[in-house]
């Protein structure tokens, strides 16, 4: 995955991303094999306040042969930038080179709940790039693997676009998708770099209709709402204040895909109509819960 082009040929159009934490580890290895099995490209993991990500992308790197696997997304406040990189080189290596970097700024309440000062994202991720590219490696020989951050406003898409192979904004309507695509290109072109920064986006969706389905979809982005910088950016593309603090049924639905297979489907259509090179779906269950395979078999069915 020397470019980006081979970048997006890897990742495929469609992926799973999901939150593993509260699931046994025999399951999550299941899971993953599954994915693979149902001919999914690739699995994005994510990083919050449970399991160790490395350490589980270790365990997933063994369990699978093809998966391309991501990491979506690492706080730069977990770990410093040298360890972070080490992770990064080691997964790679454990995995044959199957692995996506993803990092991110996180936001101010995780910040402060790891002790530490939330600073300005920019110019913090700037400096942290910097010591990323600069970080000591002893390990064996491994190709460094591609570098995604986390990006919604148009300072860090277009630190993404000069500095790394992308951008992985979350929670974000087609409108975003679509201005994202124009700024990442736009931020490319000017820095000299030829073709189009990828664009890594998520879309939670669950397998099914009415109140459990539409109550699931609420309560599954409900508390990413009160965070800042999900809220700023809805507010940036034209969302309403009050339809984000009251969740409104017409934002909700514009989030997270609701109903059959090939309502899911004609989701990611549309996200992948505005801009986006690879969809990580979120599959969830009628009731919420994480790693549904019957949402994940849905969206397999047609991967292009």
């Amino acid at each position: 995955m020397d470019t980006t082009s081979e970048l997006r040929a890897a990742l495929g159009p469609i992926g799973i991303w999901a939150s593993l934490d509260a699931i046994p580890i025999d399951e999550v290895l299941r899971f993953a094999t599954t994915v693979e099995d149902l001919g999914l490209p690739t699995l994005w993991v994510n990083e919050s306040a449970g399991r160790e990500p490395f350490a589980v992308l270790g365990a997933l790197a063994r369990a699978t042969s093809r998966l391309i696997l991501g990491l979506g997304i690492a706080s730069i406040y977990a770990r410093d930038a040298a360890a972070a990189h080490a992770g990064a080189r080691t997964i790679a290596d454990l995995s044959g080179g199957r692995f996506v970097m993803g990092l991110g700024v996180s936001h101010r309440s995780s910040v402060g709940a790891r002790g530490h000062e939330y600073t300005p994202p920019v110019a913090t991720m700037t400096a942290y790039l910097d010591a990323y590219a600069s970080a000591a490696w002893t390990g064996p020989v491994v190709d460094d693997p591609p570098l995604v951050l986390a990006a919604l406003g148009p300072r860090m898409l277009a630190l993404a676009a000069s500095r790394t192979a992308g951008a992985f904004p979350y929670l974000v309507t087609p409108g975003h998708v679509r201005e994202a695509r124009r700024v990442l290109d736009t931020a490319a072109a000017a820095a000299g770099r030829p073709g189009h920064p990828l664009l890594v986006v998520s879309l939670a969706a669950i397998l099914g209709s009415g109140p459990e389905v539409d109550a699931a979809a609420r309560g599954s982005i409900g508390r990413y709402l009160a965070q800042p910088n999900y809220r700023a950016n809805l507010l940036r593309g034209g969302i309403a204040a009050e339809e984000i603090d009251g969740l409104a049924d017409s934002l909700v639905r514009s989030l997270v895909a609701t109903g059959d297979a090939d309502d899911l489907r004609a989701r990611i259509a549309a996200m992948r109509a505005a801009g986006a090179d690879h969809v990580a779906v979120i599959p969830l269950s009628p009731t919420g819960r994480q790693a549904d395979v019957a949402t994940a078999l849905a969206v397999s069915l047609d991967r292009g």
